[in-house]
């Protein structure tokens, strides 16, 4: 379904600033921090989802720092990347993370992603767009 391509970018630096991020779910090497509106048991989804991804594609094991944040209707998922590798992955790539952690997590709410610095600064924004995986 997705190619192991995306997750290379999740080369993170470990976040390490007095910012509140908000409250932290993690499994394993992935942390999800959640706030706004976006509850603990969704963080875990999240975080539990990302770790099986990461586990079943044979990335790197480094440490990868998403964000979840309500806004509105919309749920944004934030994801740390390494911009000098982000042209490497396509914005359908990104999609279709934003798209499983929408059907996965949030019951097909839109799920708009931020590719952001480790500061969670956002460097790019894709917004969410339905994929129909049965290629119909």
């Amino acid at each position: 379904m997705l190619k192991p391509i995306y997750l290379l970018l999740l080369n993170c630096v470990i976040l390490s600033s007095c910012k509140d991020y908000g409250k932290k779910a993690s499994k394993g090497h992935v942390s999800t921090y959640y706030k706004d509106g976006v509850t603990e048991s969704q963080a875990e989804k999240a975080s539990n989802l990302m770790f099986y991804v990461d586990s079943v594609s044979n990335n790197p094991k480094t440490e990868k720092s998403f964000q979840l944040i309500r806004e509105k209707d919309t749920v944004c998922y934030r994801m740390v990347v390494d911009k000098n590798r982000m042209d490497d992955v396509t914005t359908e790539d990104f999609l279709a993370i934003s798209n499983m952690i929408s059907d996965s997590v949030f019951n097909g709410y839109p799920v708009n992603m931020d590719l952001t610095d480790n500061l969670f600064n956002t460097v790019k924004r894709i917004t969410f767009k339905k994929i129909n995986y049965t290629g119909e």
